[in-house]
């Protein structure tokens, strides 16, 4: 009997090593694979860091911005006219603000010449659209 219950326990010990140690490389693989993920990532980050810094380096070392980027001819068309309109309109408003810091205008007079001012712009984009929409 005691050879076969050595026998037994032997066996059984075996089994619980091989147990423990696929067990333990299991968890070793897991761990490895997050590992290998999460230094991934950061990899990643790190390098997009850098080549959104040389890129800032590299506008301002030549002077250039996304702003001074020159659009098509369309685009700019558009924009010629919008802006056209932009500034009387702003020129407009410009001068009512001198108007009341100065003033030569109470605050109420210059809250309706401002907001009717602001209704008349409204209006006049609405109306150019309906213009560019007709003529299309």
């Amino acid at each position: 009997m005691d050879g076969k219950k050595a026998l037994y326990y032997g066996v059984t010990a075996l089994a619980v090593l091989i147990g423990v140690s696929v067990l333990v490389s299991v968890v070793w693989w897991f761990l490895s694979l997050v590992w290998a993920v999460i230094s991934g990532i950061v990899s990643i980050i790190i390098l997009a860091g850098i080549a959104y810094a040389a890129y800032k380096a590299g506008s301002w070392f030549f002077g250039s911005d996304d702003a001074s980027v020159d659009t098509d001819s369309i685009g700019e068309s558009w924009s010629t006219s919008a802006s056209a309109a932009d500034d009387t309109s702003e020129t407009r408003q410009d001068r009512l603000r001198r108007q009341y810091v100065e003033g030569q205008i109470s605050e109420d007079e210059f809250e309706n010449r401002i907001a009717s001012e602001l209704e008349t712009a409204e209006f006049d984009d609405i109306d150019r659209e309906l213009e560019r929409d007709r003529s299309s």
